[in-house]
């Protein structure tokens, strides 16, 4: 965002706030977001000139505490959270301020100009006029995301970015206008679809029997953010679209599949439990025994301590077990799977009682 001389906000009122990144013939159209709608910023540039030098004063008010401080440099970019300011100067340096105004490291030095700046938590966000991406966990002081490319999700198209979120776990998803939403995966270190509003799958899925309530479809967190409504699309195909009866298993299989991957990439812990949830309880119903034995395996882990073992005993902060827990009592509701459900209750009994 291009700041005037002396420009005041409350950084709620910046989701209205646009700029653009020229690309080419291409125009990234971006969204200014702030996790922190009690902060207020000041930015006043060129308010003296000290030994030739042009100074800038930043202003930060957060639920009545005030700080201010001074940059030897325009400044064109501002971005705050309830943990961190940062700003961006024309130098293309990038300073950072604790929620007090102690400065925490020294000016990052940027490949190439601003073009939109976010903070959430301890993670700041920077796109510049290259279109390459970088994330910062500034607590670690260390890199998330590393100058990385937006020409994967935008080459051979003239689709632009229409929306650019950061998760609380400091992960990038950029909504694109023509409806798909990416993450990037620091795992992977690559990008990831998590959501497509065109998607047949989630036009055709039906699992409205497999949810426990109506309200089991309020799951807030960014997949939901991200998706809007279309996660409840779902609940309707039934009358919308006529398909034998092994298509919308498939189809729904496929889909509730994709919600428990993304919500995964996007460490989301509440969304993943729901997905999850919902996923097996449309694997008892449909009968599917080697994708639910292949999940309670996995969320059981080796009952038998060994040095060479790979499993992980939480997933997204979750413990897999008191998962598997959850999912036991649902497995039993199926005569079908009693046996299944007997010889993971007695494993699990066999491992509380170590």
């Amino acid at each position: 965002i291009s700041l005037s001389d002396h420009f005041f906000t409350n950084l709620q009122v910046s989701l209205l706030a646009r700029t653009g990144i020229s690309q080419g013939s291409k125009e990234i159209s971006l969204l200014q977001v702030s996790s922190d709608p009690s902060m207020y910023i000041e930015v006043e540039n060129e308010i003296t000139t000290v030994g030739g030098a042009k100074l800038s004063r930043l202003k930060c008010n957060r639920e009545g505490k005030e700080w201010e401080t001074v940059l030897t440099s325009q400044i064109l970019s501002a971005a705050g959270s309830c943990e961190v300011v940062s700003v961006a100067c024309e130098k293309r340096t990038l300073s950072v301020f604790s929620a007090s105004g102690r400065r925490l490291l020294p000016p990052i030095v940027l490949h190439s100009p601003i073009s939109t700046l976010h903070c959430t938590g301890f993670y700041i966000m920077a796109l510049t006029t290259a279109a390459t991406l970088s994330v910062w966990n500034v607590r670690k002081q260390s890199v998330v995301v590393k100058d990385e490319s937006l020409q994967t999700i935008l080459a051979g198209s003239e689709t632009t970015v229409s929306q650019i979120l950061l998760t609380q776990h400091g992960i990038p998803v950029m909504n694109m206008s023509d409806g798909r939403a990416y993450c990037f995966n620091p795992s992977l270190s690559s990008w990831n679809l998590i959501s497509d509003k065109q998607e047949t799958l989630a036009q055709c899925a039906d699992f409205r029997s497999s949810l426990p309530s109506q309200e089991a479809m309020l799951c807030s967190g960014p997949l939901a953010i991200i998706q809007g409504r279309m996660s409840n699309s779902g609940r309707q195909a039934a009358k919308l679209f006529s398909m034998p009866h092994l298509v919308q298993q498939e189809t729904t299989t496929a889909y509730l599949e994709s919600q428990v991957a993304s919500a995964l990439a996007l460490q989301s812990s509440h969304e993943y439990r729901h997905w999850l949830l919902i996923y097996a309880r449309y694997l008892v119903k449909e009968g599917f025994e080697y994708r639910l034995r292949e999940l309670c395996k996995d969320l059981l882990g080796p009952v038998h301590s060994s040095s060479g073992s790979q499993w992980e005993s939480t997933v997204v902060g979750l413990r897999k077990r008191d998962l598997l827990k959850e999912l036991l009592p649902v497995i039993g509701q199926n005569l079908r799977f009693q046996r299944l459900f007997t010889e993971y209750q007695e494993q699990l009994d066999i491992l509380k009682d170590k």
